[in-house]
């Protein structure tokens, strides 16, 4: 997304468009700046002020957004799905232990 609207900041002519990509591109230049708006866009934390100025420049880029919010709810799911099927299951083992320590005395 990045080098798309560098290459379309770099073509531009009308100052108030330049303006915006600028403000736009100062969010999305560099890992860092980049993962904070990723993980701004997975809480959906006001991120569709600068989706569409984004969507302006490049009308694909809500399909990025929108498949990296699927996908990281996905996992995200999975992983809180993970931790209490791991904790039923410990819980489980206990109780069995419990009971065959209760019918061996």
């Amino acid at each position: 997304i990045v080098e798309p609207m560098q290459s379309i900041h770099a073509d531009l002519t009308n100052s108030a468009d330049k303006q915006r990509i600028e403000e736009t591109l100062v969010i999305l230049d560099g890992l860092d700046k980049f993962m904070f708006t990723l993980v701004q866009v997975l809480v959906q934390d006001s991120f569709y002020a600068f989706m569409r100025e984004i969507v302006f420049f490049l009308p694909w880029a809500w399909t990025f957004f929108y498949a990296y919010i699927a996908i990281a709810c996905l996992v995200l799911m999975n992983l809180v799905t993970a931790i209490i099927v791991e904790n039923a299951m410990e819980q489980s083992n206990l109780d069995h232990e419990l009971l065959d320590a209760e019918n061996a005395a």
